[in-house]
């Protein structure tokens, strides 16, 4: 993710004032592992949706994950990018859409399928399927209870991914009769917790009616289908700070989620503890060996516990594809994002990556970088190009769209 601040951005113009009196003004927020953003869009009929305020805050780093000091480091930048965002655009004006994209580890993605069978055939409505899958949340719920209480959950996708009908396919089920239904849906769940903290700051700020809350991937794969429409079976990794998000899309669906807890800080941690030095100085000199700016002997010594770090992240990815591809062979496509300085790392190692399925096939990787989703959106004068809220303002006008 891009960590620099907008640059001073105020609305000084009539033509940018009226921008708020005449046209649908969206808040757009961003919480990630390391990081937070938030964003001004404007969205007009017939017009590429205007990214006209952007700014990205860090998440403090964490020596020790602790899930209640992650999450008030995590309100803790919100808050400070919520206040710049306002003082920035120095507007009293409400914005009439909100929108929150969560990346891991702020949500659980699962992808369910139902099986019903009756002697006697019933009639598809949108009740009865509501009620199969409030059902199979209701199981859900009691399998996550470990991580967690029922009380605390909040569901922020809710997805119909197939029907079958009989055995068969079917696009539109409704006020069709059947004896036997099969469906897979995918269910995006966060915390009560987390969602209502986050549903204050907006409103300390804006005082939002009501905020749409999404994960990440789900945002993604709606944006590569817009950018990339030929693509139907490919792999999404989204490489956070603290955690690496694997999606699976199949026949342009996407069928399943699977998360692993190593990011672009397992790195610094690793050098951290090898040198038993602060967080600060292990990032340095990170930093520094991605640069190649480290004298000989220091980047040999970094080196050594990179490589480390890579087979294991390494390790972790092929079970991953292991787990997304027990039912096929896995696609060779791949898109991913991740901050800027790791990129070439990052797309280097998955390059390397092997599957038991097809040992012999190599893989098609593509970074998700701002030239390539920029191309479909525009900005006001020196706003950042940041891919990540691209990527969300392309789904929220998505969305905007069809409940229009």
């Amino acid at each position: 993710m891009s960590f620099s601040l907008l640059n001073n951005f105020k609305f000084t113009s009539k033509a940018q004032t009226s921008w708020f009196e005449n046209e649908a003004l969206t808040l757009l927020v961003d919480i990630g592992s390391a990081s937070v953003g938030a964003s001004l869009v404007i969205f007009e009929n017939g017009q590429p949706p205007k990214i006209i305020a952007s700014i990205r805050e860090n998440i403090s780093f964490q020596e020790v994950l602790s899930s209640s000091q992650f999450l008030h480091a995590m309100n803790q930048a919100l808050e400070k990018v919520l206040k710049a965002l306002q003082d920035k655009t120095e507007t009293t004006v409400v914005p009439k859409h909100f929108f929150c994209t969560l990346s891991s580890p702020w949500f659980i993605l699962k992808t369910r399928k139902l099986s019903i069978s009756k002697n006697e055939e019933f009639e598809v409505t949108e009740l009865t399927l509501e009620k199969f899958v409030d059902e199979e949340i209701t199981r859900l719920k009691e399998e996550l209870k470990d991580i967690l209480p029922p009380q605390d959950i909040r569901i922020i996708e809710k997805k119909i991914i197939h029907i079958k009908l009989n055995g068969y396919e079917v696009k539109n089920p409704y006020k069709q009769k059947t004896s036997q239904l099969q469906m897979a849906i995918t269910v995006g769940i966060s915390s009560m917790k987390v969602v209502q903290s986050i549903e204050r700051k907006i409103n300390n700020f804006f005082h939002a009616k009501s905020v749409h809350f999404g994960a990440f991937p789900v945002a993604t794969f709606s944006a590569i289908r817009d950018i990339f429409p030929t693509e139907k079976n490919f792999l999404f990794l989204d490489i956070t700070g603290e955690a690496t998000d694997v999606s699976l899309i199949d026949d342009d669906l996407l069928t399943m989620t699977v998360s692993f807890p190593r990011g672009k800080n397992f790195f610094i941690r690793e050098i951290s503890t090898r040198f038993r030095t602060v967080h600060e100085e292990a990032t340095t000199l990170f930093s520094m060996f991605l640069r190649n700016e480290l004298e000989v002997s220091k980047h040999t010594e970094i080196l050594g516990i990179v490589e480390h770090a890579e087979n294991e992240w390494l390790n972790r990815f092929e079970k991953a594809i292991k787990t997304l591809s027990e039912n096929g062979t896995p696609p060779l496509k791949i898109f991913f994002t991740s901050d800027t300085d790791i990129t070439p790392l990052f797309l280097n190692l998955i390059s390397k990556a092997k599957s038991e399925l097809s040992m012999d096939a190599v893989f098609d990787v593509q970074y998700l970088d701002q030239h390539i989703v920029s191309k479909f959106v525009t900005f006001e004068t020196e706003v950042i190009r940041d891919p990540f809220i691209v990527v969300e303002t392309l789904f929220a006008q998505k969305l905007i769209k069809q409940h229009s």
